[in-house]
């Protein structure tokens, strides 16, 4: 009876926060009952899953925008209304079907930011099939690895990318039928061809599949990518819910895509720009001044950053900052990498309190939460557990760490992974009791809030003593002419380990070497202070801002 009650006020919780949020959010518009109709009989010949968010907004509001597109540098932008891109979405599905793909099939996906990228993504939900993401600065040997092990049934490349897309079926025998994004060539059906010959109507209601899933690679920042399989029907309402209410998100929002969409984070955030009916602005390529202009100019209300693109528009010239009218932005996400807390600070001292950080991974979607001003009162914070998860900080043998002691993150919530694709042995390493980890070390204070100390594999041990260097780095940040650091852990015939610092130094800055270490001794233990130091032009990162610490541990 207690158990049927416990399962009853979780329901009745859950319901008053879905009402909540649909509230908050504003995503109920007046729905005339003739478009009401029109949605369910769509809904009926399809499959469940997050497309039907398009549907819903096609039936709604089908001349409202849904995608500006800007693709290269000159060329006008390619808007969609929700009605436009329903019906392109049909079409792509029923030409995937044509070159035999369906439910529970794999479809290679290998192109850049683009409206094609997210009309494909929908169109392979609306069939139950599996979006396999590749990176398009790939190299042959790694998209073949991807596809020995995805076998993909269909593949959909950006025509710059053929060559290398050929060596790697070349040399695995996989990939199946290729449709080429703009362009054309003897071995693949260009993409204006094989939507123009099919019918803009939803395709017949597939058996099996998930209802859309995804598998992801993970950036292969210690060695061989593993596709992280997120099947939608496993996605949790709860953390995604939490994280709309807490930030404002909103359907009258024109959110800037400037991450690459192949990785988690970007489509993520545009899933919820759809699901709310909300704008998705398309940027082909980062470019600080350009991310600014587009704010500008299509009224951007948010956008998702890695903290390096933060970094890189906060440095550019006060006189280029002036040029750009950013008031209408009303968030800014960051995630993907750690977020230093001096990053955060000047960014906001230019565009004001809007800047959030949340902590998450391809595996366990969004696990905690920080606001604007949790930087500045619990500097380097990653913020609060979201709704619907647990976390648990464990120790070597997976005991609990009291509050104030780093262990390794464990989360557990509705929207983790199902596994890592063709490989049950990384699948069961990461797994610890129903919750997962990809080797981050935390730690939580008196006040519930969560902080990052490293990756389990770039702690230092100099002298038997745990160093942590994302301590040093985010004092390393506050030195006025540094822009970026990074430390690591180099072998020592004495102490094991020391610490060794790379740097990059800000535009028309000096600073020596001894400056460096100076600065971290004067507000570190000195076992904490880097013996060396490396001044780079740039820090070695994978396209979502992670910095490749293999990298600075081959330059060492």
């Amino acid at each position: 009876m207690l158990h049927r009650l416990g399962k009853l006020h979780v329901a009745l919780d859950r319901a008053a926060f879905f009402i909540k949020t649909l509230r908050a959010t504003d995503v109920l518009e007046p729905i005339r009952p003739a478009q009401l109709v029109q949605f369910a009989r769509a809904m009926s010949h399809t499959k469940l899953g997050p497309h039907l968010a398009v549907m819903f907004h096609a039936a709604s509001h089908p001349d409202k925008e849904a995608i500006v597109d800007y693709g290269e540098p000159g060329t006008p932008p390619r808007r969609f209304t929700w009605g436009e891109l329903d019906a392109a979405i049909n079409r792509l599905a029923h030409a995937l079907v044509t070159r035999g793909a369906g439910a529970g099939s794999r479809v290679a996906v290998m192109l850049p930011n683009g409206s094609e990228y997210l009309i494909a993504q929908q169109a392979l939900a609306r069939l139950g099939a599996t979006a396999v993401q590749i990176g398009y600065r790939l190299k042959a040997v790694e998209i073949g690895y991807i596809l020995e092990n995805a076998s993909p049934a269909v593949t959909i490349v950006l025509a710059d990318y053929l060559p290398a897309m050929r060596d790697a079926r070349a040399a695995t025998g996989m990939g199946g039928p290729m449709i080429a994004v703009a362009g054309r060539a003897p071995d693949a059906v260009a993409w204006e061809t094989a939507l123009a010959s099919e019918s803009p109507d939803a395709p017949p209601k597939t058996r099996g599949g998930d209802g859309g899933g995804v598998i992801i690679y993970t950036s292969g920042t210690t060695g061989k990518p593993k596709g992280a399989n997120r099947k939608w029907k496993s996605t949790g309402f709860d953390s995604v819910a939490d994280l709309m209410v807490q930030v404002g998100m909103k359907a009258d929002d024109r959110h800037l895509v400037v991450c690459p969409l192949y990785h988690s984070a970007a489509p993520a955030f545009v899933a919820i720009t759809a699901a709310l009916g909300a704008t998705s602005v398309l940027m082909n390529h980062f470019d600080p001044e350009g991310a600014l202009a587009l704010i500008e100019r299509e009224r951007i209300t948010s956008t998702l950053m890695v903290p390096t693109m933060l970094v890189r528009i906060s440095n550019l010239p006060a006189a280029t900052l002036a040029k750009y009218d950013t008031s209408s932005l009303r968030w800014v996400m960051s995630g993907a990498a750690p977020l230093a807390t001096e990053t955060a600070r000047r960014f906001m001292d230019r565009f004001g309190t809007i800047l959030w950080n949340f902590y998450g991974s391809t595996e366990t979607g969004i696990v905690t939460l920080a606001g604007p001003r949790d930087h500045l009162a619990h500097p380097g914070t990653i913020g609060k557990r979201v709704r619907g998860n647990e976390i648990a900080l464990l120790d070597d043998v997976g005991r609990p760490v009291p509050p104030g002691q780093v262990g390794e993150l464990y989360a557990r919530n509705t929207t983790l992974i199902s596994g890592y694709h063709a490989n049950a042995a990384a699948t069961d390493a990461a797994q610890r009791d129903g919750f997962y980890t990809v080797g981050d070390l935390g730690r939580v204070d008196a006040d519930g809030y969560y902080y990052l100390e490293s990756r389990k594999h770039d702690m230092v041990i100099s002298g038997g003593v745990n160093i942590y260097p994302r301590e040093i780095e985010d004092l390393l940040h506050t030195h006025p002419a540094i822009l970026e650091a990074a430390v690591i852990g180099v072998p020592d015939a004495e102490w094991g380990e020391t610490l060794r610092a790379f740097v990059v130094v800000r535009d028309r800055q000096r600073v020596t070497e001894q400056e460096v270490i100076d600065h971290c001794r004067r507000e570190l233990a000195d076992y904490k202070r880097p013996r060396k130091v490396t001044f780079l032009g740039e820090l070695p990162r994978n396209p979502t801002g992670k910095i490749l610490k293999r990298e600075l541990r081959e330059l060492a």
